[in-house]
């Protein structure tokens, strides 16, 4: 029970501190923002932190693995089983992107993390398992499709994958910075529509 309570406490801990991480990264700049910075908004010493996470790139790791799972769970929340397949992989593209771009017209200086993310294996590796959960979601719907009559396509699996790249741009962070947040989800429409065309084995007449 005493072991218990021990972990649950140092789990809140790490919660304040990603939390409090997120607020300084999106005020300041991931670069701007120093360990100390960190351990006074959480009101502890930067010792005390230490034991919790290696140094700040860890705790940008953590902001990041917060971040897509909190998108993940939106967008699971989101999909309503009574749409068609199409409907709910244009809902799940359009509302990561459209997470993606809210979050950026807020705190613009978050970009920074995307940027550091991609640094280290580490950091990869967590951008990978969101990757991964996004391509099963694709692929179970596109098996969906296919099983109701929607899609033709003879490899859902390797037309999950086509769409994934096929949008990839739209994940991006400085990419779609850079491109202008106003044209992002315009264009992502645009895409979808090519996409889900080729989907159900149409010319998107």
């Amino acid at each position: 029970m005493v072991r218990v309570q021990v972990t649950e406490a140092a789990d809140e801990t790490r919660d304040q501190i990603v939390r409090q991480s997120t607020e300084l990264f999106a005020h300041y700049g991931y670069s701007k923002t120093n360990i100390g910075d960190i351990a006074q908004a959480c009101e502890m010493s930067a010792g005390n932190l230490y034991r919790y996470f290696r140094n700040k790139q860890a705790i940008g790791h953590a902001v990041v693995g917060s971040f897509f799972d909190e998108l993940d769970a939106c967008i699971e929340r989101g999909l309503d089983p009574s749409v068609s397949a199409e409907a709910r992989i244009r809902f799940a593209i359009t509302e990561g992107v459209a997470h993606t771009v809210q979050e950026l017209r807020q705190a613009p200086k978050i970009v920074e993390l995307s940027e550091m993310i991609c640094e280290t294996d580490e950091g990869m590796a967590v951008v990978g398992a969101h990757v991964q959960r996004y391509l099963v979601r694709l692929t179970a719907l596109i098996e969906e499709g296919v099983a109701n009559g929607e899609f033709r396509v003879a490899n859902p699996a390797l037309a999950a994958r086509a769409v994934q790249f096929g949008t990839k741009f739209f994940h991006i962070p400085f990419a779609i910075a850079q491109h202008g947040l106003d044209r992002v989800e315009p264009d992502l429409a645009v895409t979808l529509d090519l996409l889900c065309a080729g989907l159900r084995g149409s010319n998107g007449d």
